[in-house]
């Protein structure tokens, strides 16, 4: 069975190669796989495994992470949790799996979010988990994806989340720059959802294009505070700075190296400037079409964010 640290590994690196134009991808696993082969395999066989979309993992690619880490994959449809019978599994991300469920009490669809099995016992992954639901409990704002409740199975958390239809900023990205209509319409959005986090001394800290969602009525949703952070709502002795995220070549951060601030590049405690930064970054490329800081590997990405400057012509 893969271990823990090994399946963080392998996460790390496929959301990194998700995050890139295809091209790409093989100069990157090359630089990140370097001497093992076993692992360049495994992120390969799941990107070959899955589509287009936001970054999830699903269908086929699910099956093989059920495989590699020893549990079912979609093993909570048909369940229920609290008055919500989950009926579909939407996917899988950095922070947990997804569920579609309905609200039997109130009749409505939501997102039921669990924390891995995998993960259930690491101390961090479940601090991280936690803190995001009192995040969002203190957030309600209609550009912020809303938390309807925390609840718990068998022993592993979830969060029971609103629902959002819709395709990822991301999603939109892949065809090139936005229209100037489109990019004002969703900057504006976005920088109302960050002034309410911030009003509430919470900064995101990994504000892309794949964690924000647009409806089909053109509403725009800032999705995953799993790496928020706030003296407002962090336990006792919880520390600012950020942990490892395991990924081999950027030690002591967590975050998309693409969108971080230096600061936070550096693994050093970070505020609300941060989340402006990495807006700038998403505005850019809404602008421009490509990133404004970008490298073959997770390291060389880090090394322009400290280093050089965008291509401010494009």
């Amino acid at each position: 069975m893969t271990t823990p640290e090994r399946w963080s590994r392998i996460e790390a690196l496929f959301h990194s190669a998700r995050e890139r134009p295809i091209d790409e991808r093989t100069a990157l696993l090359t630089a990140a796989c370097e001497g093992d082969e076993a692992l360049r395999h495994e992120v390969e066989s799941l990107l070959a495994q899955t589509g287009s979309g936001d970054g999830f993992l699903s269908g086929q690619a699910m099956t093989h992470v059920g495989e590699l880490i020893g549990e079912p994959v979609g093993g909570m449809v048909g369940h229920r949790i609290g008055a919500c019978q989950i009926h579909a599994f939407l996917g899988a991300g950095g922070m947990g799996d997804v569920y579609q469920a309905t609200d039997t009490a109130l009749g409505r669809e939501v997102a039921i979010k669990f924390l891995p099995r995998l993960f259930a016992g690491s101390p961090e992954r479940l601090a991280r988990f936690e803190r995001e639901a009192r995040i969002l409990a203190a957030l309600n704002h209609p550009h912020i994806g809303a938390i309807y409740g925390l609840e718990n199975a068998d022993g592993v958390p979830a969060l029971v989340l609103e629902l959002v239809e819709g395709d990822t900023l991301a999603d939109r990205l892949r065809h090139g720059p936005l229209p100037m209509a489109d990019v004002l319409a969703l900057a504006r959005q976005i920088t109302e959802a960050l002034e309410a986090a911030h009003g509430k001394d919470i900064v995101h800290c990994d504000l892309k294009p794949a964690n924000i969602k647009i409806t089909p009525d053109g509403v725009l949703k800032v999705l995953d505070f799993g790496l928020a952070t706030s003296g407002a709502v962090l336990p006792p002795g919880f520390e600012l700075a950020p942990t490892g995220d395991r990924s081999g070549d950027r030690p002591n951060v967590v975050g998309t190296p693409a969108y971080m601030s230096p600061d936070q590049a550096r693994g050093k405690p970070v505020d609300q400037r941060s989340d402006i930064w990495a807006f700038g970054c998403v505005l850019y490329e809404m602008l421009a079409g490509p990133r404004a800081f970008a490298g073959h590997t997770s390291a060389d990405t880090l090394a322009a964010v400290l280093e050089s400057e965008p291509d401010w012509q494009a």
